[in-house]
């Protein structure tokens, strides 16, 4: 036997576990399982809900006594009970039996973590508080190749993600893919008039095209965040080039404004609630730069609806069916990446239909728990804004850009002029020589065409 059972006082069933899902509630529980010599099985009690429950578990170590045991009927094979809720370090053990007399001490000593995440809290913005780690067991043992005793000094667990935000009735509003010269301006347009904050996830490409739309969005009194800089999916890239799409456009936007952005949502991001570690590898090294991940749960899909009502609609009902235990805060808007006007005429329903419910619009620090200064603080350097150099630099990079999207459109313009005027003369020419045919009476067979001739190949 290798897995665990949860007794709950006064329930006449146990809950079936895996030994990883007991260590994981024991390291929740602030205990460790402890070895009873009695059972040679190892066991714990914690308290939840104010309910007291009793786990015993058969681990690892149960296992090698019991394979020892056994040696001695010399059994025709061995079966596991149940195949994946086993102590990871089963095999190590069965394979040890096979060959010798001593466990194998390494391998039962390391409890590896497993590839799960723990989320605490509740809400859409993420935090990594604590890191996956392996746990670390000490073991007795006898003369006799048997474990006399064993000792937890640490239990493993995978990534614990602290989430936060779910705050009752207030709504946080964001615009990712912008700026846009033509529906970011529309946007900031409705909210002012409405007097709503707004949290907006701007891309590097489009900071650098537009800097004045930049330092409007602050000076209205929304907020800016980091969206990479080309939007690219940052999963499918190295951890160097994660970390250069970052800090790009924290470069770009410090330039600009003279602030720093401490809110992240990485591009494509489904939701707000991650499943595995490697979902968490993009929100990880952001916050190793210093950057808080900003999830969303309510998504009308604006980017491809084109009907304002139904956006409209759907916000409203996704924003209503959030709880105390799954949050709906926060909601996906898009003010570039296409034809936005179904979403600027959505807008003004949106706010006004959720301020009818008793909803406040927040910007997405507020749920944080941020300020507006602690989420976009003043970038100062010896007592200087430290962008000067900075910006020259950016200004630089974006009037080449512009420069040579000029040239190409020139150069498109002339190569344009150039077939337009030789078709023009290849037309007059063709009617010069028909003209000359009818005066000269020559059987249209026998005149030469000088189309071909004339426009080049």
């Amino acid at each position: 036997g290798s897995y665990a059972y949860d007794w709950a006082e006064g329930q006449p069933l146990a809950d079936s576990i895996t030994v990883t899902q007991a260590w994981s509630r024991a390291d929740a529980a602030g205990t460790r399982p402890q070895f009873d010599p009695a059972s040679g099985n190892s066991g714990f009690a914690y308290v939840r809900s104010g309910v007291r429950h009793e786990v015993w578990m058969l681990d690892a170590v149960s296992a090698w006594n019991q394979l020892r045991a056994v040696e001695e009927v010399r059994p025709a094979g061995v079966a596991l009970w149940r195949l994946g809720s086993e102590d990871p370090g089963f095999w190590s053990a069965l394979k040890a039996a096979r060959t010798g007399v001593r466990p194998p001490e390494d391998a039962l000593s390391t409890l590896p973590f497993g590839q799960g995440i723990e989320l605490r809290g509740s809400g859409e913005i993420l935090r990594i508080e604590t890191r996956a780690a392996d746990g670390r067991r000490t073991l007795d043992i006898k003369k006799d190749g048997l474990i006399h005793g064993a000792r937890y000094e640490a239990l493993p667990h995978g990534d614990v993600v602290q989430r936060r935000g779910n705050a009752a009735k207030q709504v946080a509003l964001t615009f990712d893919d912008g700026p846009d010269p033509l529906w970011t301006p529309r946007v900031l347009d409705v909210l002012a008039s409405h007097g709503v904050p707004a949290t907006f996830f701007v891309t590097g490409t489009r900071v650098l095209d537009e800097p004045d739309l930049v330092r409007q969005i602050v000076a209205q009194g929304s907020e800016l965040a980091n969206h990479s800089t080309t939007h690219a999916d940052l999963d499918r890239l190295p951890d160097a080039a994660v970390r250069l799409e970052l800090n790009a456009t924290q470069r770009l936007v410090q330039s600009y404004t003279g602030r720093s952005m401490r809110l992240f949502r990485p591009p494509y991001l489904g939701d707000a609630d991650p499943d595995t570690a490697s979902e968490l590898r993009i929100a990880r090294i952001a916050g190793e730069l210093g950057y808080l991940t900003v999830g969303l749960n309510v998504d009308p899909l604006d980017w491809k609806t084109t009907d304002a009502a139904t956006i409209a609609a759907q916000t409203i009902a996704q924003v209503e069916a959030g709880t105390g235990t799954f949050a709906r805060r926060i909601v996906l808007l898009h003010d570039s990446g296409g034809d936005r006007s179904a979403t600027v005429a959505a807008l003004p329903i949106i706010i006004r239909e959720l301020r009818a419910r008793g909803y406040e619009f927040v910007p997405v620090s507020t749920l944080a728990g941020l300020t507006r200064e602690q989420a976009m603080p003043h970038l100062v350097k010896a007592g200087e804004s430290a962008s000067g150099t900075g910006g020259v630099l950016f200004e630089a990079v974006r009037i080449g850009r512009q420069s040579i999207g000029w040239l190409f459109m020139t150069a498109i313009a002339l190569g344009l002029v150039r077939v337009l005027s030789l078709s023009a003369l290849a037309l007059w020419q063709a009617r010069r020589m028909a003209a000359k045919q009818d005066e000269a009476d020559v059987p249209p067979h026998l005149v030469p065409s000088f189309v071909s001739v004339l426009i080049p190949a």
